[in-house]
Order: structure tokens, then sequence, then C-alpha cells
């Protein structure tokens, strides 16, 4: 969290400066199609990405995976509380 706090203003910069770049090469009759066009590519492809992971995780039964580690940490907290208990 330290270095997010750190690294904050570094961000605003460097997007100035491409913000800047941008509009020099580009000019500013491009500049808003552009930024257009890449976000819009950006939402497509973090959706792909999100899709395939969820089909991913169904197909390999992932959920069940964790819910099987899950429930193994929880008996073997439940046996060694048990043992203690015993002791």
């Amino acid at each position: 969290m330290l270095a997010t706090v750190f690294l904050f203003p570094f961000l605003v910069l460097e997007l100035f400066l491409v913000l800047l770049i941008g509009l020099i090469v580009l000019g500013p009759n491009r500049l808003p199609e552009v930024v257009k066009s890449v976000t819009k590519s950006a939402k497509w492809i973090k959706k792909t990405i999100s899709s395939t992971k969820e089909e991913i995780s169904k197909n390999i039964g992932l959920d069940e995976i964790y819910q099987d580690l899950r429930n193994e940490e929880i008996m073997e907290k439940t046996k060694s509380s048990s043992h203690e208990e015993e002791k």
C-alpha cells in the first residue's frame, strides 16, 4: 500500500506525458478517436480473459478443488485442536 502512495504521482505524470505525446503525434482531431478505440479494445480484452478464466474454471472443476482444499484445512485444524484438548 505504501508503494502505491509513492507511485501515484508518477502514474499521473506518465499518463499526462502519454496524452501529450499522443496529442502531438496524432493531433487533436484523431486523439479522441484513438482513445475511444483503445478503451473499447481494452474492455473487450478484459471481458474475453474473464470469460475464458470462468470457462476453464468450470471445465476443470476449480471451485470443487478449492472447496475440497478448504475442507481439508478445516479437518486438520479440528484434528489438531482435539489432540491438544486430549493432552
